[in-house]
């Protein structure tokens, strides 16, 4: 009795190790020579293109050995072609263009500050981007001008000495879904919004798209989650001691860190590249995790420990300012300097 095994042979594909290659090199040559303007948000507009990519190569592999390895090839190189160029060069305007100014509402919001002790703040800033910084000399909890297009959800509640303030445009859709949402609107249609800094809060920020120049300096933080997608983001962040998530994706993000203060930071760069400013005289120790990331470490100060993921100051176990910052990398990359 014998017993026959049929072995379906699979159809090699070259498109998942060409893809690779090209996002490891990008991710090498970036790392020897910097190229900080790149178009990341028109490449995560694109996405569908992706997976019609993916589509023409699992066509393109039904054909006969080895015509179906070649033309998998063919589709790898033109996927790699097509997103590399729109990184490097962007979109034409011709394509997407500048959105129309009319349609867009612009209010001036406030909330008076009142006995508030401490505060809540949800901001999720639009595609328009915003200047985000200390109030001086107010006695509004939040103030500034907004401008969107559908409508606006401004929630503030308050009592017992605590308020808790929600702030977001409301699309007609998700926004990803809404790619002409997603342009540069210009300084016409920037936020302008200012926060007390004499009230201790809890700030949970959205950044979608846009750019933005988050200067956080003066507030008095209590924690700080962070969230930047397809935007091109400027961040200052504030002394004191707290806690603060950070996420990016597909955003070009500066982070100029706190000058002073006891810090624990979780930095999630899952696209994109960020660029991290340490001040002189703030000790820091950083543990790197990386997939197919890079990390650049151009502060003379950091020094890599026994651990190969390790980077740290000579004074950082015993300096009263210190931050312990846990990196991790996706895709992308993070220069620290």
């Amino acid at each position: 009795m014998s017993t026959i095994t049929h072995e379906r042979r699979e159809r090699p594909s070259l498109f998942g190790p060409i893809v690779l290659i090209a996002i490891g090199l990008f991710f090498l040559f970036n790392r020897l020579n910097p190229i900080t303007d790149l178009h990341w948000g028109d490449v995560l507009r694109l996405w569908p293109l992706f997976l019609v990519f993916l589509g023409l190569n699992i066509l393109v592999q039904q054909a006969p050995l080895p015509l179906g390895t070649i033309l998998s090839s063919v589709v790898a190189l033109l996927a790699v072609g097509v997103f590399g160029a729109v990184l490097l060069v962007g979109l034409p305007g011709s394509m997407w263009g500048r959105a129309n100014l009319e349609g867009w509402q612009t209010e001036e919001i406030s909330f008076a500050a009142g006995d508030v002790t401490s505060a809540v703040m949800n901001l999720e800033i639009g595609p328009p981007g915003a200047n985000l910084y200390a109030l001086e000399d107010s006695q509004d909890l939040i103030a500034g001008m907004v401008t969107y297009q559908n409508a606006l959800q401004f929630d503030k509640r308050g009592g017992n000495g605590r308020a808790t303030v929600t702030l977001a445009p409301q699309y007609a859709g998700t926004w990803v879904w809404a790619p002409e949402r997603w342009d540069d609107q210009g300084d016409e249609l920037r936020w302008d919004l200012g926060l007390n800094p004499n009230i201790p809060m809890s700030l949970a920020l959205t950044a979608n798209a846009g750019a933005s120049d988050l200067d956080l300096r003066g507030l008095m933080l209590q924690d700080l989650s962070l969230k930047i997608a397809a935007s091109d983001v400027t961040v200052f962040l504030p002394g004191g001691d707290y806690d603060s998530d950070i996420e990016t994706n597909a955003a070009s993000t500066t982070i100029t860190l706190p000058q002073s203060g006891r810090h624990t930071f979780e930095l999630r760069v899952n696209a994109g590249s960020v660029t991290l400013n340490l001040p002189e005289g703030m000790e820091a120790r950083i543990e790197v995790d990386q997939a197919l990331g890079s990390f650049d470490d151009q502060n003379h100060s950091l020094q890599r420990t026994g651990t190969d993921n390790i980077w740290q100051t000579n004074g950082y176990e015993d300096s009263a300012d210190r931050i312990n910052l846990k990196l991790h990398i996706a895709v992308g990359s993070t220069v620290v300097r």
